[in-house]
């Protein structure tokens, strides 16, 4: 057997794979990623960018790449027919919104899959990682300290098999995931027998690009262009029978021919196809995202409709919620015991996302204008782990459990609690000197942040003197003065001291001048603990850094 120099396997390079590397490769963690497919092409699926999503790709340094490419979600027209082009209704699906001090992205954005992988594989690249496409992990054993994992790989007709023994194995293969079945993890849920469809992309001459287009109801043969970032393409859902739909897959010219018949539509001009598929409706989950060594995360764990744009930002949230507790077992600073908290945190969510997503599905596939609409817990600044064991909160009683609170909006419910999205606060002017900065400017996936809101220095020294007991880089003290501050003297030596000059980190972390507060936020850009002094802060990382001798004495 081969000796692995590299910690952990990532089967399957979609975004969630990607993400998870990349945050681990950030973090210092070798990776190695492969997919089976040796030439992958997923098209323009999981193309919806939720805020939280462009958050998370923010703390990775990916956003302004992706922001340079994608496209806003548009006014949906829908036509009559016979015809095809007198205008039945449009249907503003995203009102504009403007972005505000704790939420600087508050709509979605589209950018097409192969797109996204594109920017993720290009980032991990810089840092010296590659993708091993054609490699298939055919199977795996677990050990007390291992997993040897199979692995093939095609090339001109040949396979090549190695066995390599690593820390730590994630299966984001989909929704046919193989490490899922190997693991023999339950995926429970339904199949639906109607809702079959052809999904693609298709060149289109004479049609605009300032909104989606529908032609029909898409529970009753309905088609759907909406313009992409490739020029003169456009992405296309067609609905259909299960006896139809299979064979158009196969004909790329019946498959022009039917699309033309749809629309009705003699002045549109259809050329080339690209990533065509089936796609049924499947609405499952798994009842634990790991087992021993093992992890599946994405697709290889939830499957669900389209409807909402909810797929691509689930897995970029279950990517980034593990990646960070596996960088702290793998650096052998916390116990293995932390990534139990991975299912925890996960598992509520994705139960919320799945009933969300399929009753919009439902509503879409009637044509209800309900099914178009986009709320706000769609856009995931809501979904929290305020039960989560490991978060503390000294403000506000934890709940019991998942089911005392909504996995998927009680975050935004206008009350700041350990466990929510830690919000954005701009206008952070450096006590020293500097540029005035953001919390997202500070906020990583490579530490924890501890904000010190106005603590009296006696305690301030306390906490400081307390954080340096951890190890080196992984805690990041910044010290948050309340607006208007005359005296700019910081006690100690935090590694970040901000006059809140607009006064928007005390109001977005709804903490008052007269009651000093510590706000801890996880690297997944979570809060963790919010507590009142020395003692809740050293409960609060007791609950992280807990392998033997971490914490300097």
């Amino acid at each position: 057997m081969a000796t692995a120099s590299i910690a952990i396997l990532i089967a399957g390079a979609g975004p969630t794979g990607l993400l998870l590397g990349l945050t681990l490769l950030q973090n210092g963690v070798q990776v190695r990623i492969v997919d089976k497919d040796p030439n992958r092409h997923p098209g323009y699926r999981g193309s919806g960018l939720q805020p939280r999503t462009q958050e998370i790709l923010r703390f990775l340094g990916v956003l302004d790449d992706v922001l340079a490419l994608a496209l806003p979600i548009l006014p949906l027209r829908e036509y009559k027919l016979p015809g095809g082009k007198e205008e039945l209704k449009t249907i503003l699906l995203v009102p504009h919104e403007d972005p505000t001090p704790p939420i600087p992205y508050p709509t979605s954005v589209l950018l097409g899959q192969y797109n996204t992988e594109a920017i993720l594989r290009s980032h991990i690249e810089r840092l010296g990682g590659t993708i091993e496409y054609g490699t298939e992990l055919r199977s795996f054993e677990q050990h007390a300290d291992r997993v040897d994992a199979t692995l093939v790989t095609s090339t001109g007709g040949t396979e090549k098999t190695e066995m390599v023994p690593y820390h730590y194995v994630v299966g984001t293969d989909g929704a046919k995931s193989a490490v899922r079945k190997r693991l023999g993890f339950s995926f429970v849920g339904e199949t639906r027998v109607e809702g079959l469809m052809l999904l693609g992309m298709v060149e289109v001459h004479g049609l605009e690009t300032q909104h989606w287009h529908q032609w029909g109801a898409m529970a009753k043969g309905g088609l759907i262009f909406m313009p992409t970032e490739k020029p003169s393409y456009f992405s296309f859902i067609l609905s259909g029978d299960a006896e139809e739909l299979p064979n158009l897959l196969a004909d790329h010219d019946a498959l022009r021919k039917t699309l033309q018949k749809r629309t009705d539509r003699d002045d549109l001009v259809l050329g080339a196809f690209e990533a065509v598929s089936l796609y049924r409706p499947n609405v499952r989950m798994v009842d634990k995202f790991g087992q021993g060594r093992v992890y599946v995360a994405g697709d290889a764990a939830h499957v669900h409709s389209p409807a909402g744009g909810q797929g691509l930002n689930s897995s970029v949230q279950d990517a980034f919620n593990l990646a960070w507790k596996l960088v702290l077992v793998e650096k052998s600073l916390a116990s293995p015991s932390i990534l139990s908290t991975y299912t925890e945190e996960r598992l509520p969510v994705i139960a919320a996302m799945l009933q969300k997503s399929t009753v919009l599905y439902d509503a879409m596939r009637k044509s209800q204008e309900g099914g178009w609409k986009r709320g706000d817990e769609l856009r995931q600044l809501g979904v929290n782990y305020r039960w989560s064991s490991i978060a503390v909160d000294e403000r506000t009683p934890k709940p019991e459990g998942p089911e005392s609170v909504n996995p998927y909006g009680s975050g935004a419910d206008g009350d700041l609690r350990a466990g929510d999205r830690a919000p954005q606060a701009p206008g952070l002017v450096p006590v020293h000197e500097g540029e005035a900065a953001s919390l997202f400017d500070v906020f990583r996936p490579t530490h924890h942040t501890v904000l010190l809101f106005n603590l009296p220095a006696q305690e301030t020294e306390r906490v400081l003197v307390a954080a340096k007991k951890y190890p080196s880089g992984f805690v990041k003290t910044a010290v948050i003065l309340p607006q208007g501050t005359s005296d700019l003297q910081v006690v100690g030596q935090p590694d970040l001291a901000f006059v809140d000059r607009d006064g928007h980190a005390f109001t977005t972390y709804q903490v008052s001048p007269e009651k000093p507060t510590i706000v801890i936020v996880r690297p997944d850009g979570v809060v963790g603990g919010i507590v009142y002094g020395v003692g809740g802060f050293e409960k609060y990382f007791k609950g992280i850094f807990s392998a033997a001798g971490v914490v300097k004495q």
